[in-house]
């Protein structure tokens, strides 16, 4: 299986778990991040699975590519506040904290989204948009 990932603006092929995995620890190796991992050229085709990261923050966006149902992730709902996100066009979004979930769990959903061959992993909680 082949899937489109796209870190910061900077599109690749990824055809198999360690090629994810080394992907995953370029990401890692930046401040923040804009990663996008697809089953086709473009995001809103879906299946789609998104991380924004800015250091130890990052939350997910799933789409579904049916129907145009998205989610994002739960982490902390008692969660204040919000925090910005550098998008690979140079934009800078802000998104609530309480849709933030731990780094490493963003990665094993990573994984996860690219063994089910697209689907939405169940290890995250998640909201519909």
């Amino acid at each position: 299986m082949t899937m489109e990932l796209n870190l910061h603006g900077e599109p690749r092929v990824v055809d198999s778990i360690p090629a994810l995995e080394q992907a995953l620890l370029q990401a890692r190796a930046l401040a923040q991040c804009e990663l996008w991992l697809t089953m086709a050229e473009d995001a809103e085709q879906g299946p789609a699975l998104c991380m924004l990261r800015n250091g130890g923050n990052a939350w997910l966006m799933y789409l579904s590519g049916q129907d145009d149902l998205s989610y994002h992730s739960l982490g902390d709902e008692e969660a204040q506040g919000g925090c910005s996100y550098l998008l690979s066009n140079g934009q800078v979004d802000e998104y609530p904290e309480a849709w933030c979930v731990d780094v490493a769990g963003c990665e094993q959903a990573f994984i996860a989204f690219f063994k089910a061959g697209g689907a939405r992993p169940n290890a995250i909680a998640w909201d519909a948009d």
